[in-house]
This record gives C-alpha cells, sequence and structure tokens, in this order.
C-alpha cells in the first residue's frame, strides 16, 4: 500500500516518536513524506522516504522532523489535495495534529469518498494545548506540562528569593483557548508549601482586571509577594495579539504577562516582572515525560495499523483513554474524525480554580502523567501491543 504522513500545526518534544512508530508499523509499504505541512498536501509535494528511513538520532529531538504549519485551507484546497494523493496513487492518508487538522483529514475523507475514491484516513492526535476531544490527554501536552511545572517550581524559588525588589512575578504559559498548560505549572512539589504558585488565570474563568489587581496588592499584603500564572489567551483584549483567531496563521509571540506587569507596576505601585516561557515549552527534548514519549510512538504505530487493515475503520483518528482501576494505564479506542474536527476541550468545571490549593484533583491527574517512569510506561505499551 502507498502511504502519506504529514504533520500541520507546531511540534512538540515528542512528535517524531509518533513518526517514528508510524514507520516502524509501516515498514515494507511504501511511505512518501508530506513536508511542510498544508501546503504540502495543496502542492503535493511529497518526498520519498529517505534510504536507510527517519534518522535514529531524530527520533528523541525536539522540533518536527516533518516539518510543520499553517494553512486556512478552502474547499478548492481540499479538493486539489485529494487530487494530488490520487494522481500519485496514494491508497492511506495520515496526518498528525490538534482539532483544525483532524478537521482538514475530516474533509479531506468525505470529498474522497464523494468522489468514489478508495483514500483511507487516520489521524494521529498531537498538541501541547490539550484542547483535542477523543482523548484523555494528547500527546505532547505531558511533555509540555512536565517542563512548565519543573520551570515554574525554580522559578518560584527564584521569585522568593528577590521578593523583597520585586514582590509580583507574573508567568505567561502558551494555551490560546484553554488553561490546560497553565493549570500544569501549579504542580506542586511534595511537602514544599514555600515555593508554590499563588493564583493561576485561565481562558476558561474569564478576566476583570480590576479583580486581578485587587487580588494581587492583596497577595502581596498578606505573603510578601505573589507569583501569578496566566495562560496566553488569558485577557486577549490587552495586547494586540490575534489569540482567538480560528486556524491562525499570525505570528503569536504572546505579551499579555508583560502587560498586566506593567499594570501592577503603574496602578499598584509594585515592581513587577512579565515572564513568557515561549517556545521551549513544546519542543525542550530533556525534559520529555517518559508516559508521554511511550504513548506518543503508540499512537503513530496504530494510525499505520488502522490504514494498512482494510477491515479496520477508516477516517478515524487514534484515541488515548485512561483505563478504569489503580494505577495509570492508557489504550486506545478509534473515534471518528467528525466526533473531535474542530472541537476545542475546555478545561473542566471542577478544575476552573485560580487557587491553586482548590486543584488537588487536577494534581492527582496530572501527576503520572509527568512522573511515570520509563520502565512502567514500556510495559504499558508493550501490554498495548498485543
Amino acid at each position: 500500500m502507498r502511504l502519506v504522513i504529514g504533520q500541520t500545526g507546531a511540534p512538540t518534544a515528542v512528535v517524531n516518536r509518533s513518526v517514528a512508530g508510524f514507520l516502524s508499523r509501516a515498514a515494507g509499504h511504501e511511505v512518501l513524506l508530506a513536508r511542510g505541512g498544508p501546503d504540502a498536501l495543496v502542492r503535493a509535494a511529497l518526498d520519498p522516504l529517505p534510504p536507510g528511513g527517519m534518522p535514529a538520532d531524530e527520533v528523541e529531538r525536539g522540533g518536527s522532523w516533518l516539518g510543520g504549519g499553517r494553512r486556512a485551507t478552502t474547499p478548492e484546497d481540499v479538493d486539489v489535495i485529494v487530487s494530488g494523493l490520487a494522481e500519485r496513487g496514494v491508497e492511506g492518508l495520515c496526518l498528525i495534529g490538534g482539532n483544525g487538522t483532524m478537521a482538514l483529514l475530516d474533509a479531506v475523507a468525505r470529498r474522497a469518498a464523494e468522489r468514489g475514491l478508495p483514500l483511507r484516513t487516520a489521524g494521529v492526535p498531537k498538541t501541547i494545548d490539550n484542547d483535542l476531544d477523543g482523548v484523555d490527554h494528547a500527546p505532547g501536552y505531558a511533555s509540555a506540562a512536565r517542563y512548565v511545572s519543573t520551570v515554574v517550581q525554580d522559578i518560584a524559588r527564584d521569585h522568593r528569593a528577590m521578593a523583597t525588589i520585586e514582590p509580583v512575578r507574573i508567568v505567561e504559559t502558551m494555551g490560546r483557548a484553554t488553561g490546560w498548560l497553565a493549570l500544569a505549572a501549579t504542580l506542586p512539589v511534595p511537602g514544599d508549601d514555600e515555593h508554590v504558585v499563588h493564583r493561576v488565570h485561565l481562558p476558561e474563568l474569564g478576566f476583570d482586571v480590576e479583580e486581578f489587581l485587587a487580588d494581587v496588592a492583596g497577595l502581596v499584603a498578606g505573603r510578601g509577594r505573589a507569583l501569578v500564572v496566566v495562560s496566553e489567551g488569558t485577557a486577549a483584549d490587552l495586547t494586540a495579539a490575534p489569540v482567538h483567531a480560528a486556524n491562525h496563521t499570525t505570528l503569536l509571540v504572546g505579551g499579555v504577562a508583560r502587560r498586566l506587569a506593567e499594570l501592577v507596576t503603574t496602578r499598584l505601585g509594585l515592581p513587577a516582572r512579565g515572564e513568557v516561557l515561549g517556545v521551549a515549552q513544546r519542543c525542550a527534548s530533556h525534559l520529555v515525560s517518559a508516559s508521554d514519549a511511550a504513548e506518543a510512538v503508540e499512537v503513530g504505530r496504530l494510525a499505520a495499523r488502522t490504514l494498512l487493515d482494510r477491515s479496520a475503520p477508516t477516517a478515524t483518528m487514534v484515541g488515548l483513554q485512561r483505563r478504569p482501576g489503580p494505577g495509570y494505564r492508557a489504550h486506545h479506542p478509534l473515534v471518528p474524525l467528525a466526533d473531535v474536527a474542530s472541537r476545542v476541550r475546555t478545561v473542566p468545571e471542577r478544575w476552573r480554580h485560580r487557587d491553586p490549593a482548590d486543584l488537588g484533583d487536577f494534581h492527582t491527574w496530572l501527576a503520572p502523567l509527568v512522573t511515570t517512569p520509563q520502565a512502567a510506561c514500556t510495559a504499558a505499551t508493550a501490554l498495548e501491543a498485543i
């Protein structure tokens, strides 16, 4: 079978593992690479797999071996993509990405079916924002969460040391429409009650500048300092960044933390620093979560298996859910693309709190994703493969 694999959107620290998983299961079949995101599909720029396959040293690196990118695709684009795949004799298409990617893949699958073309499609979940339906958590999120929680714990220690001259510090995470990464920053170190985040602001909760300033003033008065985490989509009207644009193709560089720090200084007279964690959140390979690494390989492998098994459902995404019972183990049901395309999975109501002291249940949910030993993940993946 002739297959195509591509990735759209931004990289994650484990996305190359999903590619490696796909290629390992597709061994013996012809695989073409759509390098550069949706533009490559529209241009039918499909490269043959190089001799020797994917370089081994790329698998564990951040970034994306396939490249990425965004494009606001039109129905005409979709028709061009389907025609290009048909002309190359492609029988199976796998795309790695989030809800926008699954919407594109769903549109391609529908158009191919309308034209009577035998194209099988499978999606591989990938997003650090964790805003994808059909999964308990998306591959990429756990590693980003591990990075954010680790870095913010160190920022908290630094802030405590510098509180006399810098009483307010505001740290900005990625997350345009949802606060999953901002919540991850609140994961505490067991037994350490001094180096904690005091507040977290999520897009799901809305934002009031006056309430924010009053809260910061109260924290400084009562604790001597205020360490606040904000998602980049919080208080979006304070910046010019189009963080809520659908399928955005505009570069976003953050900035709400710095704007809020300016307000704290000018309105409250308190020295404040705004920190933007930046792209390291999505590509820091030195803090990859062990469970994330294993699950990224597995979803890629299962996507290839789904394409190659003509009796399996098509137009699906490989899901990722927790098995019930003690301990942490995942399983991977197939989810119809139509059920996840363009849908945003927001933080559940029970976890929408600004005070991290109220987030114990979320911390229990998150902890195994960022701390699971490698051996346990390897064993779980091996069992899934049987």
